[in-house]
């Protein structure tokens, strides 16, 4: 089923949705959770596997900041899934003007059975936006990390946080091979804390390509330590730091 509309530009390629197909076949979840949209297509590829699952209705919850693609606005956000894959079964809830934070308060701890993160991939929002999620997440969840070889297989995006947070996390992690080198899937600890140290020294380490807001940087209480350090690195109303 995976064939995308050919106005669609930037989306995931085959091997990468097949990826997805085969971790989700592997993990089996109920809620799966999708950070950055655009055309759609990646929703698409999930919705089609969770509905190859025996058992319950499952369903997909995806987010993005922006309500048309941010390629080309004569188009929906989410748009390309409806036409590649209408009849779904699963439930597709779809959040524009969202992001993680606002996503993961919505829920208990225990929530999510699997992410997915495509969002703004600029250092350090990758990171941001698994520590907002975790703790919303089944404990040693799987967590899907896309474009970790952007900048090599697209030199125009010269963007690294999600090969940075790949290459620096501290736990369990498996890369995609051949065609599907462009992601991979990390495991959150049972402890969230043993995030914390990982978080502090890819902060330090990289120089950060975007700036986040004071709303981006209100961690929970888990990662207060992150949460104290990225505090005086913070946009503040009118372009201010601190």
């Amino acid at each position: 089923m995976f064939h995308p509309p050919a106005w669609v530009t930037g989306g995931i390629s085959t091997a990468d949705a097949e990826f997805l197909a085969d971790l989700v076949a592997w993990t089996e979840p109920e809620l799966v959770v999708e950070i950055g949209v655009a055309a759609g297509t990646s929703s698409a590829a999930l919705l089609y596997a969770l509905d190859q699952l025996p058992g319950a209705r499952r369903a997909l919850h995806s987010v993005d900041v922006r309500g048309t693609c941010y390629f080309n606005a004569q188009y929906a956000t989410g748009a390309a899934c409806r036409e590649m894959y209408p009849e779904r079964r699963s439930l597709w809830i779809l959040d524009t003007n969202a992001d993680a934070r606002r996503l993961a308060a919505r829920f208990q701890p225990g929530a999510f059975d699997l992410i997915f993160v495509d969002g703004n991939h600029s250092h350090p929002w990758p990171l941001l936006d698994v520590l907002h999620l975790a703790p919303a997440a089944q404990p040693a969840a799987w967590i899907a990390l896309h474009d970790l070889a952007l900048p090599r297989l697209y030199p125009q995006f010269q963007t690294y946080g999600p090969a940075w947070l790949f290459a620096a996390w501290p736990g369990e992690k498996i890369a995609g091979t051949g065609e599907a080198e462009n992601i991979g899937i990390v495991r959150l600890p049972a402890d969230l804390r043993e995030l914390c140290p990982m978080a502090l020294e890819l902060l330090e380490r990289h120089a950060w390509e975007t700036q986040p807001t004071a709303w981006d940087v209100e961690l929970a209480a888990v990662f207060a330590p992150v949460a104290e350090a990225l505090r005086p690195r913070r946009r503040l109303p009118g372009g201010r730091r601190g």
